[in-house]
Formats: structure tokens, sequence, C-alpha cells
């Protein structure tokens, strides 16, 4: 007779696994459903509200993906003003009633999951005209938002040459122009600098060094001329195509392209400094440098991120 129940709840058992497919099916079906309009009103309404966002904003949901093997949506509201746009993703539960900044799988390793938001991050600082040196594929990337007038820029371009002493094949840079406005001949320098970097990355280079080197003597007064006469003895610099560029204005756009992705990425402040996606705080000395540098190639050998470890979303 046990025998019997046993085989009888076995048997049961798998009918209610095989029967249970459909429904997951349909369960997986229902939750692949785009949301109805008046979810998407009730949830922008909140979001407006939430984050205290003016009516001049027009806000929307541009993407709305499932998040796999689950009914959680992956939502990306889009806020358009009439000087820019940006991006806000939050994750719905499948009800659409509650919404989150984040949502933890824990079936994917903490890990690696923060170096690929590390690289993704870093993809996005590194986009643009941004001027590089160092090897594309290096395993540690530097990415810098700097200032010509800043004289806190001066002391990290200080620091950055000599902690990449004897590793300038071994660590990329990526300089951004972020002119702030309390600088009244920094904007003027970084175009300076661009006419530079549309030559070759060894005049940007060159330029920048000079530059930095003679901030203390550089006026609103004086800084055209001192600027033209600093390209002129910069390395790699052709002269009379940096005064032709300098009165086109052909470096403009140049910067302007820098400056945006410092408003994406919401940096207002110089230098503000990316290592392998990694805000990098605190390095007031070449020694620190160094360290933070090392911490970050050893972190991408310990933890290379393989797509299919971390799955998607």
């Amino acid at each position: 007779m046990k025998h019997m129940l046993s085989h009888s709840w076995l048997i049961a058992l798998c009918g209610l696994l095989f029967s249970s497919e459909p429904r997951l099916e349909a369960q997986n079906s229902a939750c692949s459903q785009p949301l109805k309009e008046l979810q998407k009103r009730t949830l922008t309404d909140y979001v407006r509200k939430k984050y205290k966002l003016p009516d001049t904003i027009k806000l929307s949901i541009k993407n709305d993906t499932t998040v796999r093997g689950t009914c959680f949506r992956e939502l990306t509201f889009e806020g358009k003003s009439a000087f820019k746009t940006w991006q806000l993703t939050l994750y719905a539960s499948p009800d659409a009633r509650f919404l989150s900044s984040d949502l933890f799988d824990t079936s994917v390793d903490p890990v690696l999951e923060q170096r690929a938001k590390d690289e993704a991050l870093m993809k996005g600082l590194a986009q643009g005209p941004g001027a590089t040196r160092g090897p594309a594929r290096a395993q540690v990337t530097i990415v810098e938002f700097s200032d010509f007038q800043c004289p806190f820029c001066r002391r990290f371009a200080s620091i950055l040459d000599e902690a990449l002493a004897g590793q300038e094949n071994d660590v990329r840079v990526v300089f951004h122009h972020m002119s702030l406005s309390m600088h009244p001949w920094a904007r003027m320098a970084a175009e300076a600098a661009g006419c530079a970097q549309l030559q070759s990355n060894e005049a940007f280079w060159s330029l920048h060094d000079r530059i930095f080197q003679n901030q203390a003597e550089i006026t609103v007064e004086n800084a055209k001329k001192k600027l033209s006469e600093l390209a002129a003895s910069s390395k790699g610099v052709n002269a009379a195509a940096f005064r032709t560029c300098m009165n086109s204005a052909m470096s403009v756009g140049l910067v302007l392209k820098d400056m945006n992705v410092a408003e994406t990425y919401q940096i207002n402040a110089t230098p503000t400094v990316f290592i392998n996606g990694h805000p990098l705080k605190g390095v007031d000395s070449a020694a620190k440098l160094r360290e933070a540098i090392a911490d970050a190639r050893k972190n991408a050998e310990l933890h290379p991120v393989a797509p299919s470890a971390l799955g998607t979303r």
C-alpha cells in the first residue's frame, strides 16, 4: 500500500509540473504585454511629482522592457527641456504599483555586476572627441574633466605626469574640456588646446602642459596673445594652422561636445576624475594615484567581465 501511495504521489507531482508549463508560458506572455496608456500616465505623473519636475519638462517612457526571467519591467523615463535631454531608469513591479531605482539579481555576482557597470560608465565617459594618450586597450583608463584656469587641475596634471612615469604604455588617459564660467579665460584656453587637438594628440598634450606651466602668467587681457605664443613653442603644433583655427573658431564644436559629456553625467566641478569608471577622490599625491592605478589593474585582472556570467536584464 505504501508503495502504491508513493507511486500515485509521483504521478500527481509530474502532472502538476507539466500542467504548470502552460501557465508559466501564459504568465510570461502576459508579462511581455506593453503598458497600457493609463498605466504610462500614472507612472509619468508619479515620477514628475516625486522628482519635482516642472510642467515645462516633457516627460515620457522611452523604453519598456521585461527583465529577463521575471515580470519586472525596466522603464526608461526621458525628460526634455529647451536646453537638454536626460534619462532615468527605474524598475516597476509586475502590477506596475511599485517603482525602484535598482533591482538586485542574486544569481549574479555583485563584483562582476559592478565591474560591468563601471565599464559601461567608462565607455560613456570616454566617448566623444576627448584627447587621449596611452593604448586604447589598456587595462586602466583614467578620464579627466579639466579647466585650464583651475589651480587644482594644474596640480592634478602634475600628479598625473609623475604617477605615469614609467607606465605611460600601460594606462590610457582621456581628457575632456570643462571650462567653468567662474574662470574668465578658461574657455579661450580650451578652444586653443582644442585647435592643437585637431592637429594631433601630441600637439594637444604639449600645449596642455605649456598652458598649465604658465597658468599664473595668463590673464584675461593677455590670454589670446599668450596662448598663441605657447602654441608656437609647443611640440607638434603648426603655428599657421593654429592661428587659422583660432580665428575661425574651428574648435568650438569640439569643446562643446566635451562639455555635453560632462552635463550628461552631471559633472559640475574640476578636476573630476574617474579610473576604470570609478570616481577618484582624495588623491593628492603621485603615490596615491599610483596606488589607485595598481588597485584598478588588479581588479581588472581578478574580475574580468564575461557577458555570459552577467546575463541581461
